[in-house]
């Protein structure tokens, strides 16, 4: 990070406040929000504001109070107290709005100051506002630890996860603290003064491409200017908050302190960036065919859709359905892309083979001795669902019934008293109800 010589400057007074843009706001943006703060501030939590701001101040800590002196909208003015023994590493209250749609371009500006005196965190951490991207923040914030000096910087907390990183100093991704690069070097703030920040950033083209840019000013002069930033569009900016959080974890507020907030003006590039689609199915399966259906997933109309089997095969479709196989179960997953992104969602399917019924032989006709004791010996297979149960009717309206644990012989014996011809007939089912059978003629002679 640079660390090029301090400076410091009286406040200039910038416009009063006015809907119209401001010298460094980007042409062609549309006005999301210019809040003056002339709401009264209460106690709670999602206490609604107007112009679209909400507002978590539970124990009271931001208030409405008056400053002739504000530098847009006098006389009101948003309050933040630090009372004494107020915890390192939380904020008093947070005020904040959402972004309509994610953005991956954005202008914001807004009057600030700190009170003086100002007892800064031995962290050195003196937050300021957030712009929050789906747990990834831009920060900006008046770093230094107690005493001073105190600069004006912004902090990208990127992460791995998303692959955000600010190639400037070609470290790791993570949290990087860009100081004023720019027209002299770090911009010393001093506790007590009223300061106009204004923020411009533009989301890189890819993860990698390296092309991102953020800009601040502050009182209208150029402060920070890196355009080597890898924040993509897939992971867009959706909420603006000031949440002033003092310090790290860890340590106390000795004395009584302040920040303060005049107006905020929020701006954005039309349409912002589509919303990242959100993938999700149900299924049925009946044998080994599954039929899917995408229609729950959230994405545009153009979405295009997706699917990998698990058994090394893949399919396309809103509504589809795939055979498999064989038996078994499978991590079948599910990709929907448009122009927010891709998601994915997996999830497992099980399907068995359709039930076989048992395969039965009764055997040969035969001829045998009428009054002499028959037997019947079958044969049946059957490749699943067992166990099986079984009856044999003998021809002449008699019959039995009987269970088989496993494949292979069934045998009975039956004493028939009258010659001529029996049809017998074997039935075995399975556990599944499953019927094979097989009939025979046993013709008996004197």
């Amino acid at each position: 990070m640079a660390a090029s010589c301090d400076r410091a400057e009286a406040p200039v007074e910038p416009p009063r406040f006015s809907s119209s843009a401001w010298a460094n706001e980007p042409a062609g943006f549309t006005l999301l929000s210019d809040y003056g703060f002339d709401d009264a501030m209460s106690v709670g939590d999602g206490v609604p504001l107007s112009d679209g701001w909400y507002l978590y101040n539970p124990d009271g800590f931001a208030t409405q109070t008056a400053d002739p002196g504000a530098p847009v909208s006098p006389p009101n003015v948003g309050q933040w107290r630090y009372p004494v023994g107020f915890g390192g590493g939380a904020a008093p209250a947070t005020m904040y709005r959402d972004l309509g749609v994610p953005r991956g371009e954005m202008y914001f500006r807004y009057s600030w100051k700190a009170s003086n005196p100002w007892e800064g965190h031995p962290t050195g951490v003196n937050e300021i506002s957030f712009v929050i991207a789906q747990g990834n923040i831009l920060v900006v914030e008046m770093n230094g630890t107690p005493g001073g000096p105190y600069h004006l910087i912004v902090n990208a907390e990127f992460t791995t996860s998303n692959g955000h990183l600010d190639n400037s100093t070609g470290d790791d991704p993570g949290a990087r603290y860009l100081f004023g690069n720019v027209n002299g070097g770090n911009y010393v703030v001093t506790p007590g003064q009223w300061y106009e920040i204004e923020v411009y950033f533009n989301m890189s083209t890819t993860s990698t491409s390296r092309d991102g840019t953020i800009r601040w000013w502050v009182n209208g002069t150029p402060v920070g200017d890196y355009t080597t930033v890898n924040f993509d569009a897939a992971h867009p900016f959706e909420e603006f908050d000031f949440s002033p959080t003092w310090g790290g974890i860890g340590g106390t507020k000795a004395e009584e302190d302040f920040f303060w907030y005049d107006d905020v003006r929020l701006s954005v590039r039309s349409g912002g960036v589509p919303p990242a689609p959100v993938a999700n199915f149900t299924s049925s399966c009946a044998g080994l065919t599954c039929s899917v259906d995408a229609s729950s997933s959230t994405a545009q109309a153009s979405a295009t859709y997706s699917w990998s089997w698990g058994d090394a095969t893949s399919g396309t479709g809103k509504t589809t359905s795939h055979t498999y196989g064989a038996g078994g179960t499978y991590s079948v997953t599910l990709s929907v892309t448009d122009a927010g992104g891709t998601s994915t969602k997996t999830q497992s399917m099980t399907v068995t083979p359709p039930n076989t019924a048992p395969t039965v032989s009764a055997g040969p006709d035969q001829t045998d001795l009428t009054g002499l004791l028959y037997t019947e010996s079958a044969t049946f297979s059957d490749p699943d669902n067992g166990p099986w149960t079984y009856s044999i009717e003998w021809g002449d309206g008699s019959s039995l019934t009987g269970a088989a644990s496993s494949q292979g012989t069934i045998s009975a014996a039956h004493r028939y008293l009258l010659f001529g011809s029996y049809t017998i007939r074997v039935i075995v089912t399975d556990s599944l109800g499953a019927q094979g059978s097989d009939t025979k003629v046993v013709t008996f002679i004197l």
